[in-house]
């Protein structure tokens, strides 16, 4: 089992999305590509040796192509059990990417601290996650902040999906992202904000610069999610208040009302 990037819920390599927020599972993906070229390879291995193999009409022949065959399995095997271990791809790609940070460090810090001044919410989320940022000790500071920027990019996601819609997730209906923004929302105190990990008010995680940062983030989520489904300021600012549950069914109402076409 792995866990879901977008929203933690625990997937087989064989899921190809989410059950649980629907989002693509990249590795499954991967997963399934790779095998389809393994077993193309096999085939396309399997035809030139018996294509070779009429030309013996000895037993020794014979014998030696069956051979053939079997070391063919054998490696081909061997391959496919090594790159569908998914621990062992993750922990390839991680390795890759600790090293790219290392050499690139002072890069990335000033890149991040740039970001983080024009209040770029979406860019950042990207750049987090593609550096895998979040697992690294040297930005500790970060963490709440970038908690706030994979918060804003679900919840923003989550309303494409319902406004136009996304290729690769037509059968997940307009219910399903109003609950996927409610889980996010209701979350946001807690995880954003730092009550579930007990945050002292002086932490910096919330002091200075990063404090403005996830205010503003706030307030940037608040208003998007307003304008699209049209809330009154008392509805937008007492939602994050609310439970997952009446968060989910307001937003599902107002969704139904705005963009009835599924």
């Amino acid at each position: 089992m792995m866990k879901c990037k977008y929203c933690g819920y625990n997937i087989g390599l064989e899921d190809e999305y989410c059950p649980h927020c629907g989002k693509l599972n990249e590795l499954a993906a991967a997963h399934i590509a790779d095998m389809k070229h393994y077993e193309e390879d096999y085939k396309q291995t399997k035809e030139s040796v018996i294509t070779k193999s009429a030309r013996f009409n000895s037993r020794t022949g014979r014998l030696m192509v069956i051979a053939i065959l079997l070391m063919i399995i054998v490696i081909l095997l061997g391959i496919a059990a090594r790159y569908s271990d998914v621990e062992t791809r993750i922990n390839v790609k991680k390795q890759r990417t600790e090293k790219a940070v290392e050499k690139n460090r002072q890069d990335i810090t000033a890149t991040l601290k740039e970001m983080e001044e024009h209040r770029e919410y979406l860019a950042m989320r990207y750049y987090v996650l593609n550096h895998q940022l979040r697992s690294d000790d040297t930005y500790n500071d970060y963490t709440r902040v970038f908690t706030a920027v994979i918060n804003y990019g679900a919840i923003y996601d989550d309303i494409l999906n319902i406004v136009d819609g996304y290729e690769g997730y037509e059968d997940t209906g307009k219910k399903q992202w109003c609950d996927d923004m409610a889980i996010y929302i209701s979350n946001w105190n807690s995880y954003v904000g730092g009550e579930f990990w007990g945050d002292s008010p002086d932490s910096p995680m919330h002091s200075g610069e990063h404090g403005a940062f996830i205010a503003d983030a706030k307030k940037e989520t608040q208003d998007m999610v307003q304008v699209y489904f049209k809330l009154s300021d008392e509805q937008a600012k007492k939602m994050w208040t609310m439970d997952k549950d009446e968060v989910a069914r307001m937003l599902y109402e107002k969704c139904e009302e705005l963009y009835p076409e599924e």
